[in-house]
């Protein structure tokens, strides 16, 4: 890989997601700070893709520094909001990352034709349909929508807000569910994977 690579546009933005994210884990007390700084950190996140096919510049080390920044992000959040299953939820997203950019390579978004038509629905276009866009709202949203339900008062919010919160939530948890459901599907498809994988005879 060319060393002009790591500077390319479309990296660089994700070098500065690294350091929102940073300011924003500082400032996780502070409501008033994290969420501008958090939801910039992810709106950054539909600017690199698009940057990168704009300018050509799309490359394997991109496609990889996109998904780990993505994955970081939401892990740390999810930490914080959901000590113990909160761990489980990154953990599994991890193991997809790996499954993914393992057997299916840094265009892994385009290889689903062999997947059940549900899966292809959701995957279909790059996430770039209404039910894409519905699953991509539950994963990179909805712990931000947490967050800011468990900080209401801190944020202003008026209590009337609450009921729409709990719609909210229950929505977003609704595309969380699609997603986790093309979660299990990308892990059970690595490991077919790797069972077919030819083993060497082992030397004596």
């Amino acid at each position: 890989m060319p060393l002009k690579v790591l500077f390319w546009t479309p990296n660089i933005v994700g070098y500065v997601r690294l350091l929102l994210l940073a300011l924003a884990w500082w400032w996780l007390d502070s409501p008033h700070l994290f969420v501008p700084l958090y939801s910039t950190f992810a709106a950054l996140d539909w600017i690199d893709g698009w940057l990168a096919r704009r300018l050509h510049q799309t490359f394997a080390y991109g496609a990889w520094l996109d998904v780990a920044i993505d994955n970081l992000g939401r892990g740390l959040l999810w930490s914080h909001l959901c000590q113990g299953w909160g761990y489980l939820i990154s953990a599994l997203e991890w193991i997809v990352f790996v499954c993914n950019h393992r057997s299916l390579g840094a265009d892994w978004k385009e290889k689903f034709d062999g997947a059940p038509r549900w899966v292809q629905a959701v995957m279909a276009n790059g996430f770039c349909t209404p039910l894409g866009l519905f699953a991509v709202m539950g994963l990179d949203v909805l712990p931000l929508w947490l967050y800011m339900s468990q900080n209401r008062e801190p944020l202003g919010l008026a209590p009337f807000t609450l009921p729409l919160l709990t719609a909210g939530t229950a929505l977003l948890m609704s595309g969380r569910a699609m997603c986790l459901g093309v979660e299990v599907w990308c892990v059970w498809n690595h490991i077919r994977y790797l069972a077919s994988l030819q083993s060497s005879p082992a030397r004596r």
